[in-house]
């Protein structure tokens, strides 16, 4: 059974002094462990995927996966989500929505976890930042038990729990607190004035939460699963013609991206099939785009399946500008397909992909377009246009950048506003994204509160 539901740190007075040390010191606590769990996570799904993805095609003597085994893999992933959705929980926060923060309770959690795990171990072109979420969430909620029963401070544990999972995928602390500071401050989940004291403590979980990666005294910690760029040719000045390239770059990944999020939630709200021959459908129709992918550029089909986060090397090598451009359609249709059919991850890793593959499209394509700042600016709209957050879509990209991100920094922020821009424009017409997530997450809501 779930637990009550915590009501939102607004509604609730602020906590005292005394309360609000004990906050940080339970805060500081659950770092750790938290961390440690979304590297569990994270370990889980690279373990199906290798299994599944290699070990199984190993054993068959396959050098890679036949076409028909393409297909049906994801096919198959939408059955085991159909019967995570029979589970308490119903599998979770949809994909459609904005990243939810609505914690679950143990046992709903599980629900969650097992039809992310299928979702991304089985080939669907979704990331895990979803599930870190609801994961971080869920330990809050436990760890929260042992400040009694003041609402406000149970609530800022909860968040912290959220902070430490988020974390691990995201760069660090510093991207992954302002993912939350900007998702707080949209939702409205805590007065202006108190929003600064609301974070820290989700700041500090985080930071205790690198631990699990860094390690400390004898223990070497474990092996950090990240969002991350191959290192790019050297950038030694912003040009003005590099400046008008990636306004270009960028509108068209803004558009993409969040074009493909509302044909997404308007197929879904249509659909009236049941789950099971949706998800299945869906899982398939992915597969087949990825192995005629395949078939035509002959390219592994790794390349559209999946979040796209191991195969950005991939993207920046390619060479082909006519692979590139099939690719980017290919992956933006899964991409699609993926959230419409209810399939359970994040929206942020596929839009991340898309612009870079976009990216590095257009430094082929546009005269004079150098490949560094084309695939920032891929990378800074894609993640302001998934999730509608544009400082933190400039801050992932500057984090990625590594050794040019001191360069290519206006870059990342001009680009991160013209995505966010067009997200924005994208989703005027009909209603607001959370509009549209909160209509489809009720249900899940009602089930299962912080």
């Amino acid at each position: 059974m779930g637990t009550p539901a915590t009501p939102p740190a607004s509604a609730a007075s602020p906590p005292s002094p005394r309360e609000y040390m004990l906050v940080l010191v339970v805060a500081a606590a659950l770092g750790l462990p938290a961390g440690i769990a979304a590297a569990g996570l994270m370990w889980g799904i690279s373990g199906i995927t290798d299994v599944v993805w290699t070990d199984i095609p190993d054993a068959l003597g396959w050098s890679s996966p036949a076409a028909w085994y393409v297909v049906l893999v994801p096919g198959v992933a939408g059955l085991l989500v159909a019967l995570a959705f029979k589970l308490p929980g119903h599998g979770g926060h949809p994909a459609t929505g904005d990243l939810g923060l609505d914690a679950l309770g143990p046992i709903q959690v599980m629900s969650a976890l097992a039809a992310a795990l299928a979702s991304l171990g089985l080939g669907l072109v979704l990331g895990p930042e979803a599930p870190l979420l609801a994961l971080g969430l869920t330990a809050g909620l436990v760890a929260s038990r042992a400040l009694r029963s003041e609402t406000s401070p149970r609530q800022l544990i909860v968040l912290a729990g959220a902070f430490a999972t988020i974390s691990t995928v995201f760069g660090g602390p510093l991207p992954s607190a302002l993912l939350l500071f900007e998702m707080a401050a949209r939702k409205g989940m805590v007065p202006a004035k108190s929003l600064g004291a609301a974070l820290v403590p989700g700041f500090l979980a985080s930071g205790t939460a690198a631990l699990a990666f860094t390690g400390v005294d004898h223990w070497p910690g474990v092996k950090e699963t990240v969002l991350a760029l191959p290192s790019l040719p050297n950038y030694p000045s912003v040009r003005l013609a590099d400046i008008a390239w990636c306004v270009v770059v960028a509108l068209a990944v803004g558009l993409l991206v969040a074009g493909a999020r509302r044909s997404a939630r308007e197929a879904a709200a249509r659909w009236k099939r049941p789950p099971v021959l949706i998800l299945v459908a869906g899982g398939l129709a992915v597969g087949a785009l990825a192995a005629a992918f395949r078939a035509i550029a002959d390219e592994p089909a790794d390349l559209v399946l999946f979040s796209g986060a191991e195969s950005l090397g991939s993207y920046v090598a390619e060479t082909s500008a006519g692979v590139l451009a099939l690719l980017v359609i290919v992956k933006c249709a899964g991409y699609a397909i993926s959230l419409a059919a209810g399939f359970r991850g994040g929206p942020t890793f596929p839009a991340v992909a898309l612009g870079v593959a976009l990216g590095t499209l257009g430094s082929l394509v546009l005269p004079g377009f150098d490949l560094t700042p084309a695939v920032i600016a891929g990378v800074a709209a894609g993640a302001a246009a998934a999730l509608r957050l544009p400082i933190f879509g400039a801050l992932l990209a500057f984090v990625m950048a590594g050794a040019v991100a001191g360069e290519t920094v206006t870059l990342a922020v001009i680009a991160s506003v013209i995505g966010w821009l067009a997200a924005e424009a994208v989703n005027r017409e009909r209603g607001s994204e959370g509009e549209a997530g909160d209509a489809a997450t009720a249900p899940a809501r009602r089930a299962a509160h912080v």
